[in-house]
């Protein structure tokens, strides 16, 4: 059996043990899987993005890597979240040295987003200001026993009009013990 942690990784958590446990939430099962699933259906999409903005990116330790994959050559991915202590620990560990990602602390709701924008996390905030034309991926659920999901939706019919869609590449579900996870794709 062959265990690893990166170091990037290891270093937050020496650097911020206070914060380990968050850090270590941010590799769930879940997590992973959900962003998977989002790049797998952004590669099958004929769009190539200039600049991504990542709303309530967390630490973009999952789903930046993947983008920088699908998208090599993307110019610039922002990263926005609103906690200085996630926003300190994404630019000053996992993307020290990455010159296409920049990290900023920003409440997501005062923003006006454009390009492309890719929201994981809907459910922790109303829907976000967007300029006409800009392509988003979007994923919420309808885990509503969780006090920070202020903005759960119960079908991506729903997401996809709270944010006003009209064009969808993509939409769909994942089904988990607890909730499902919606996703859309497409134009505001």
């Amino acid at each position: 059996m062959h265990f690893h942690i990166d170091v990037k990784t290891q270093r937050a958590i020496k650097k911020h043990p206070l914060l380990a446990k968050d850090i270590v939430q941010s590799y769930d099962e879940k997590q992973i899987e959900c962003k998977t699933w989002l790049v797998d259906h952004l590669q099958k999409i004929d769009f190539f993005p200039e600049r991504i903005y990542i709303a309530g990116s967390w630490y973009g330790n999952i789903i930046v890597p993947k983008l920088l994959n699908i998208y090599p050559e993307v110019k610039k991915i922002f990263l926005h979240d609103i906690d200085n202590k996630v926003v300190k620990i994404s630019r000053n560990i996992f993307f020290k040295d990455i010159e296409k990602v920049s990290v900023y602390a920003v409440d997501c709701n005062s923003f006006l987003y454009h390009d492309m924008l890719i929201n994981t996390s809907c459910e922790h905030m109303e829907p976000l200001n967007i300029k006409k034309g800009t392509f988003v991926a979007l994923q919420s659920n309808n885990y509503k026993n969780v006090k920070d999901h202020i903005n759960c939706v119960s079908s991506c019919d729903e997401l996809a009009a709270q944010y006003g869609l009209i064009h969808q590449y993509y939409s769909g579900e994942l089904r988990f013990e607890k909730y499902t996870r919606y996703m859309v794709i497409g134009k505001v």
